[in-house]
């Protein structure tokens, strides 16, 4: 996969904060200094070339399969989203929980396991490979 230039990724960058902060403003799932640590391990992963692609999802808690709603982001600049409803009072019977998933690179995944716990000692969260 092709990797964006720094313009594309700077102008996908600005759409991911964008994103995450109307999805944290509807439906309040984390304080702003939260939101804040997030964008910022986000732009991280993507410059680094640690991440290949990023995902806020909105999901079944007993299920993690069944994504009810879902925004994607590439390193190579492309983004897929979901319309988010306003609520998710018209999902009955269901327990909704919302993540954010990074599946690695390819040569982020090559490294040797200190390398890449190393690199994920730069974040603020704590990202699984």
């Amino acid at each position: 996969m092709a990797k964006c230039t720094p313009e594309k990724l700077d102008e996908m960058l600005k759409f991911i904060e964008h994103d995450l902060n109307l999805i944290n403003r509807t439906f309040e799932i984390m304080s702003s200094k939260e939101e804040l640590k997030l964008s910022k391990d986000i732009k991280y992963l993507l410059l680094d070339n640690i991440a290949e692609k990023i995902r806020f999802a909105f999901y079944n808690v007993n299920n993690k399969e069944d994504i009810l709603y879902q925004y994607l982001y590439k390193n190579n600049g492309a983004a897929e989203k979901s319309d988010l409803p306003d609520s998710f009072d018209n999902i009955t019977g269901e327990t909704i929980a919302f993540d954010v998933f990074i599946d690695f690179t390819e040569n982020f995944l090559a490294l040797k396991k200190n390398e890449r716990d190393l690199l994920l000692n730069n974040t603020e969260y704590d990202w699984f490979v």
